[in-house]
């Protein structure tokens, strides 16, 4: 072995030290895993999913129940079938936090297999280890090491992204098992997370647009890949609503996001105010529920969905036949109210796009004393008890890290755009950085003009902005030679 390639491996070594420290961070600060209210579901979830296919012995309460009964069965669809289950495989072996290694496992194959990839197109003398470490370090000072610490499938949104990314720029040139390994990793974060399969499928005309505008040598790649990838989410629903129909005899229901967003934005109360009551409207169930009181607050999508006080209240007071019903509708409800009212539903698309554009404060991973109690049974499952951590100790210190963090995404956004449209990038990188871009704003639009204006939704992806920014000022520092391929 040669000087040379010592001080190379060591090198390779401490960038790797430093990416472990960084992006693991948090976990290490707060000495216990980050954890939601939909924790617990995805726990419960999974364990019905192995007492479903006979590998978990079912409690003695539930099956003396059997499964009779007017009232149908329904399953929450919301919820991602296969993080579910593999959530409960975890739990099953004592060893639900395994979920956190899971997460930055296929984040840092993605990264890599970026990185792999702009050597070989680019640059040979690249040191993909340095640009995946740089990556990771980049994104660890902003909100990444809160989403590596949580115990929840968001950070699988930012490996959609990467990958789609890297289909969109590079697809063209890429070898057979880079287009397989790229497919399969976005394969894993499109069944993760139902919002994961709105994105790719809202991405889906942005990407054949850059691939046309980047060359027509094969443009249709990259969109019939991530037609592909959509198909892949596709699927996983049909055959969950197979499985639960067989297995447990239910009918799959995903909560009416989109419904109780439409309300919230004023559209949709609108028209159910113009054409309710009507018993051959669906939601016009839920038009009359939402009139048990007259508290203004009852008409937050959160409150919608979610809250069972009669002050509050409304789809869950409803009976399940009913609440099955307006779910199923959704879709159709935003296709009616889309037509009658199309400059009023755009607007509150965009508004609300625009406002989750801004929501990068990493306040909901820090669990709160109420979820901690709603996430009290997931605690056996652990490898250590399931506790707040010492984050949640003193919580004043999220207001100085969401300046910090603003004026650090500020600053990468800039210094990204700047490299962006400056001379000597390679035309693939460029895509690529776009893409990125592109994604976060597909990102806003699903979870925030579709859904509900979060945080947590804001702050699983903004971190890909610093990354890009630092992806990029490795590659202009360092002068391609002439190998490297513009």
């Amino acid at each position: 072995m040669t000087q040379g390639h010592e001080r190379r491996m060591v090198r390779r070594v401490l960038w790797l030290l430093a990416a472990t420290l960084a992006v693991f961070s948090v976990l290490i600060v707060n000495g216990r895993p980050l954890f939601y209210f939909d924790t617990m579901g995805y726990y419960e979830q999974g364990m019905a999913a192995l007492r479903s296919l006979g590998l978990l012995p079912a409690p003695e309460a539930l099956a003396s129940a059997g499964g009779s009964g007017a009232t149908p069965h329904t399953v929450d669809g919301s919820r991602s079938p296969f993080y579910s289950l593999l959530a409960g495989l975890f739990a099953a072996a004592g060893a639900f936090d395994l979920l956190i290694l899971f997460n930055v496992g296929v984040l840092v194959a993605t990264l890599w297999l970026v990185a792999q990839i702009v050597r070989r197109l680019h640059a040979p003398a690249l040191d993909p280890v340095v640009l995946t470490a740089l990556a990771i370090i980049a994104g660890s000072l902003g909100s990444l090491p809160f989403y590596v610490a949580y115990l929840m499938p968001d950070l699988m949104a930012p490996v959609l992204l990467i990958a789609v990314a890297a289909i969109t720029a590079f697809g063209r040139e890429m070898r057979p098992g880079e287009l397989l390994a790229a497919f399969l990793l976005a394969s894993v974060a499109i069944v993760s997370h139902l919002s994961h399969y709105g994105i790719a499928a809202a991405m889906v005309p942005a990407v054949a647009l850059v691939a046309v505008l980047a060359g027509r040598r094969r443009w249709w790649l990259p969109p019939l890949i991530l037609l592909a990838i959509v198909a892949v989410g596709y699927a996983q629903q049909q055959a969950f609503r197979m499985v639960a129909a067989k297995t447990v005899k239910s009918d799959v229901v995903i909560q009416p996001y989109i419904t109780a967003r439409l309300i919230q934005d004023g559209p949709g109360y609108d028209w159910l105010e113009a054409h309710c009551p009507d018993s051959a409207i669906a939601t016009c169930k839920l038009w009359d529920a939402l009139h048990i009181s007259d508290d203004p607050y009852r008409l937050t999508a959160s409150h919608i969905l979610f809250e069972t006080s009669k002050r509050l209240g409304s789809y869950r007071l409803m009976t399940p036949e009913d609440q099955k019903a307006v779910a199923d509708a959704q879709i159709g409800f935003f296709s009616d109210v889309l037509k009658e009212m199309p400059l009023a539903v755009a607007g509150a698309l965009i508004a609300n796009t625009l406002k989750q554009s801004a929501m990068v404060s990493v306040d909901m991973t820090i669990p709160t004393d109420q979820i901690v109690r709603r996430n009290r049974v997931v605690t056996e499952t652990l490898s250590g008890p399931l506790l707040r951590g010492r984050l949640a100790e003193d919580r004043r210190w999220i207001d100085t890290s969401v300046r910090l963090h603003r004026t650090y995404y500020a600053a990468a956004l800039v210094l990204s755009v700047i490299l962006l449209l400056g001379p000597g990038l390679p035309k693939g990188l460029r895509v690529f950085g776009v893409m990125v871009l592109l994604g976060v704003l597909a990102n806003a639009f699903v979870c925030g003009g579709i859904s509900q204006p979060a945080n947590r939704y804001g702050a699983r992806v903004i971190w890909l902005v610093p990354m890009l920014a630092a992806m990029l000022l490795y590659w202009s520092a360092r002068p391609p030679t002439a190998r490297e391929k513009l």
